[in-house]
Order: C-alpha cells, then structure tokens, then sequence
C-alpha cells in the first residue's frame, strides 16, 4: 500500500510543480483559449452559436460543459483552465490505471495504479522539454478523444459495459470529435478481428451496439453540421506530410532532440505489444494497434504540417512509458510487480534532481502570481481607461488574449492579416455584421501600421501602450472599417 502513497504524493508534486514552472504563453495559446472565447461571446455578449464558425472537431463534449463549469465556480477563465488541467491529469491517472489492469489482470490493482500515478509525473516532469505532452492537461487537444479510450476499452475488454451511460456517451463524444472513431472504433475492430476471427461473426454481442454508437455519434456530427459552421482541418497533401514528418524525424534524431526519441520509442513499443499480442492477450493488440494508428494520424490525413502537428500523435507519446514497463515485464510481472515502479521512480528522481540546477521558477513562468494577463490585453485595458474607444482589431491571437483576459471586458475582433477584412476563423460572424457604435482601435502590431493606413485611411488619434510602446491607431470615422468588416459575410460584394 506504501506505493500508492509515495506514487500519489510524487504525482501531487510533480503537478504542482509543473504548474509553477508552466510557461504563460501556453495558457494563452488560441487553440486552448477556443473555448473560453466561445464562452465569453455566448455568456457575457449575447452571441448566438449559430453565428460561429466552429473547430472542425467542436469539442461540444466533454470539454465545453466542464469548461463552463469550472468558469462558474472560479469566476474567472484563467482559473477555470487550471482547475481543468488539475481534473484532467487526475483523470487520465485513473483512466490509465484500469487500462493497465486489462494488459495485467493477474496483477493486484493497487500496482497498477501506482505504476500509472508515476508514469503521470514522469510526464510532467520531462514535458518542460517538450511542451507538446503539455497538452494531456489543456482542453481543446484531441485529449478528450484519447482519454474516452482509456476509459471505454476496459468495459469492452471484460464484455460488461454500464447499462445506461456507456453508449449515450460515446455518441457524444464521437458527434465532438470524430477523431475518436480511429483511436477507439477503429482500433477494437482491428483488436476484436485478430482475436475472434476476420469476418466479426463471433464479435462479443456487446459489439453490435458499441458500432451502431459510433455510426448514431457520426451522424449527430453530420446534423451538426447542416446548420452549425464548422472549419475544415489545415491540410496539405498526405506526399507533402509525409516528407515534412520524415525530414523532421531525421534532424530531431540526428540531434537526439526528445520529438524524435518519443516517437521512435513510441513506434517500439507498438510494434513490441503486436508481437506480444499473440502470447499474453489481446489487449496487447487493441494497445498496439491504437499506439501504430496514432502515430500514423497525422502524415496519413496530410495533417502534419510542423512540429505542433504531433499533437495528434501525443497520446502515443503518453502511453509508452506505461506500455514499455508492461511489455519488459510482462513475462514474470506477477513476481517482479514492484521492479518497474522502482524504475520509473528512479527516473523521476534523476529528472527532479536535473531541475534543481535550474531556477526552480524560469523566468516566462507562470509561478502561481494570480492572473499572467497577455501584455495586449494590459495595453487595451490601460488605454480603456483615458480613451473611449468601443472595439479592438488586431489579429486571431491577440483577439483572443483580449476578449479572454481584459479585466475592463474590452471587446477585440480578428481581421485577416491579407485584407484586413473581418475573419470568420473560429469566430462569431454576428461581430462583423453588427459592430458596435463608436470610436475603433487598432492593434499595429502583426498588421503593420503601414497596411493598416492604406486600407482603414489616416486615423483621428496615434496611441502607445503603456507596457509595450506599441502605436495603437485610434478611428473616431469608422464607416470604412464597418465596411471591409462586413464585406466577407454579405451576400454581394
């Protein structure tokens, strides 16, 4: 029983500490601040959700409801994302800890679940040198996705699935995204086919209602999307994502950068649990098959397209340390269960001792000092309180920042940075149709005061932020930018 104290007390340490040193930029990320902006339009504007453009994958369950949960209890969306990371990391702990028990049912749970508290701090720790396995604490990530695997399989694994939640819930999960089909759907067919045969006649009987949900959640998508806008996924061709993933792959393993070393040891140990898929069970397979599926996502959909591009392949990367300590066990875990634990201990230990060089707080960190507000959302709200401007334009990013973080609640829309007109990217087209009455501002930054002249004319007053220095251009004569504003959303141009 002692493991479980000593597992669950590193964890606790680890996830504070992880948090202390967390970059602020993370937590003003557009991607993870897609929900809180939602949020803030539909609650604190009156904005309607038919009027979004949405994410490709809406991510409407779990992670918007618990968002706005959290929201209402910490009053503040800052508080609400970090109180989602804590829930988070403590909930792929537990979801992590069942799936193990389905690689190792002949070992006592409690060492399991041990073993899933350390693999969590490992993660934490190292994830200061490679911020993508930040993203198992943010919302918005694919997580969720993954995490619904970790939980579902288990049910599927022993054939006896709750009677009244099970299924209604993986509908909505799929209708929020789709990428679940590949990571769960997909992978129990594969696993089920190499068990009971290729045809799926002998499938468990649970099996027929566990697709008719998937096809029932991909249809709730469908409908979703007959009168909700919803964004197409950055794509380029699958030939191009190949080639960019393969190049990337060579420099990060030339330079023995972490990337490269967590996707090939990833690629290991899914090829490891195939093989030993045929000796001990086939809950080695359903794990390899997943761990092969998420490392192939993204070059295979043409959606790699950089190094942040491996957020699809994350859960990979999350998944082979735990998997690695099964598989060299495997043989003899019911005698040596402690020896892997032992193991990961020692290397949590040697990468908390390799932080101590360090400062304990780098500098960029957010070191639990309140609110880290982005230095446009100071800017806007120090210049609201002299200037008696209505709106912000600036670009995507920093509309965000803005209409999240400002404590004075200054309204900011994106325009595009080509045109300058109104953007419909992950955003309320009801902003640009209906703008509110009154002087506008400018962000110069990213747009470039000079584009910004040439298009929206000379403006009435030139600011500068306080913090930044920055010019903020201020126009009392907005008709022009209601105009290109409008533009994109009417009917005629």
């Amino acid at each position: 029983m002692y493991w479980i104290f000593v597992s669950g007390f590193l964890f606790v340490g680890s996830l504070s500490l992880t948090l202390a040193r967390f970059p602020v930029e993370i937590y003003w990320n557009p991607d993870v601040l897609y929900i809180p902006t939602l949020l803030t339009d539909i609650l604190r504007y009156g904005g309607s959700l038919r009027g979004w453009s949405l994410a490709s994958s809406p991510y409407i369950f779990p992670d918007l409801p618990l968002v706005f949960i959290l929201s209402l209890f910490t009053k503040q969306p800052f508080w609400a994302l970090v109180s989602f990371s804590v829930l988070q990391a403590s909930f792929f702990v537990w979801a992590l800890g069942r799936f193990l028990r389905t690689l190792e049912p002949q070992v006592p749970a409690r060492y399991s679940y041990s073993f899933s508290l350390l693999t969590a701090s490992f993660l934490l720790l190292v994830s200061e040198k490679f911020p993508i396995l930040y993203l198992f604490l943010l919302p918005a990530m694919h997580t969720s996705a993954f995490l619904a695997t970790l939980w579902a399989w288990p049910y599927l694994y022993n054939e006896k699935t709750p009677r009244f939640f099970f299924f209604p819930v993986l509908c909505l999960l799929v209708m929020s995204d789709r990428i679940l089909l590949l990571e769960l759907y997909l992978t129990a067919a594969l696993a089920w086919t190499r068990r009971y045969g290729r045809w799926g006649t002998i499938f468990p009987q649970l099996s027929l209602r566990f697709f008719f949900s998937g096809v029932i959640g991909f249809g709730l998508h469908t409908f979703l999307r007959t009168f909700l806008s919803m964004e197409a996924s950055n794509k380029i061709s699958v030939i191009e994502s190949f080639r960019r993933i393969s190049e990337d792959l060579i420099g990060w393993l030339s330079k023995g950068d972490l990337p490269g070393i967590f996707f090939i040891l990833a690629l290991i140990a899914g090829i490891w649990a195939l093989f030993r898929g045929k000796e001990r069970g086939f809950s080695f397979g359903f794990v390899a098959y997943l761990q092969l599926i998420l490392l192939g996502i993204a070059p295979m959909a043409g959606l790699y397209i950089d190094e942040y591009s491996l957020r699809y392949c994350a859960p990979a990367f999350y998944l082979a340390p735990a998997l690695f300590g099964t598989l060299i066990l495997s043989r003899d875990l019911g005698k040596r269960k402690n020896s892997r634990n032992f193991a990961m201990l020692g290397m949590i230990l040697g990468l908390s001792s390799l932080a101590l060089f360090g400062p304990l707080i780098p500098e960029g960190s957010w070191g639990f000092q309140g609110i880290p507000k982005p230095p446009e959302a100071k800017c806007v709200d120090s210049l609201s309180s002299t200037e008696s401007f209505v709106l912000v334009l600036t670009d995507g990013k920093k509309a965000k920042r803005i209409l999240v973080y400002s404590e004075k609640n200054v309204r900011a829309l994106s325009v595009d940075f080509s045109t300058l007109e109104g953007s419909h990217s992950l955003s309320n087209r009801e902003w640009y149709i209906f703008p509110p009455e009154g002087p506008f501002a400018v962000l110069t930054e990213g747009l470039g005061e000079a584009r910004i002249r040439s298009f929206y004319g000379e403006p009435s007053k030139i600011l500068e932020c306080p913090n930044t220095k920055k010019h903020v251009l201020l126009y009392e004569d907005t008709a022009k930018i209601r105009t290109l504003l409008q533009r994109p959303f009417q009917k005629t141009k």
